[in-house]
């Protein structure tokens, strides 16, 4: 179905800027993403699309697409368009569309807990949030595991910084990570901690076993120590002296992705 959309008080248009808001996407389990390349991907995702919304000229390019996957598909004016971007400044969205979240549960992952994780301890800045879920699907991981102390995986300056992959990558959010790794720790999962003062660094560990999580904390404090107690193991990334004293979040998260994915190819040949 293809509606023109007038003015603000259009129920499906209300609908999409209360997502705007961290209490709206709490409530609705939903949540914004924009540009063309954005909605492309999304209708093309596991992800559920409620509605898209299009400016004139691109309404075209998603017609079909949206009829074929029974999506509404709503066109709207440029400064409908900025409403629902959420800024007060001109922008070059020319298409959004209404998602619903994906989640995991530690029971979905305890009941088969295979190939490589990535958690994430604290994480406070929406961006870097956005990079661990484009690192961790890059890697090839299963998961990502984000304690609630994170910024929210939603927002819209976490899903930007996703560049698509919040709409492949399963997200779990631990209310309590270290309890979360303790289970999964019982269920014979190794949890391998990154840490400044661990004796071994990443390529001396053994980061090719399976399962695996790999766990980063926040990025002034690290893991906390209710996280650390669960660590079956302990490295670091090897830093020049006299510069530099840590590696941002994301960088060393992606790091230690890409040392235990070689590790891991390698015991397989």
């Amino acid at each position: 179905m293809l509606e023109e959309i007038y003015g603000i008080k259009h129920e499906a248009f209300g609908h999409a800027q209360d997502l705007l808001k961290p209490a709206g996407r709490e409530a609705t389990g939903q949540y914004l993403v924009e540009s063309v390349s954005f909605v492309q991907q999304a209708l093309f995702s596991p992800s559920k699309v409620q509605m898209v919304f299009t400016l004139p000229e691109e309404q075209p390019t998603f017609r079909d697409l949206c009829k074929e996957r029974e999506v509404l598909l709503y066109r709207v004016r440029q400064g409908l368009m900025q409403k629902l971007v959420g800024t007060s400044y001109d922008t070059t969205v020319t298409a959004i569309a209404e998602e619903e979240k994906r989640f995991l549960t530690l029971e979905d992952i305890l009941a088969q807990p295979q190939g490589l994780f990535l958690a994430g301890e604290d994480i406070q800045d929406p961006r870097n949030v956005g990079v661990l879920i484009r690192t961790a699907e890059s890697a090839g991981c299963s998961a990502l595991l984000l304690s609630v102390t994170s910024a929210e995986p939603y927002s819209r300056a976490a899903v930007r910084s996703t560049t698509g992959s919040i709409l492949r990558l399963p997200l779990l959010l631990c209310p309590d990570l270290p309890l979360s790794m303790a289970r999964l720790r019982e269920a014979g999962v190794s949890v391998i901690a990154s840490s400044a003062k661990a004796d071994d660094l990443a390529y001396q560990a053994d980061l090719g076993r399976r399962p695996l999580v790999l766990t980063v904390g926040n990025e002034t404090s690290g893991i906390t120590d209710a996280l650390r107690a669960q660590a079956t193991d302990f490295v670091k990334l090897p830093m020049a002296p006299n510069g530099a004293s840590s590696l941002n979040v994301t960088v060393a998260a992606g790091v230690l992705l890409y040392e235990a994915v070689r590790q891991g190819l390698h015991r397989k040949l």
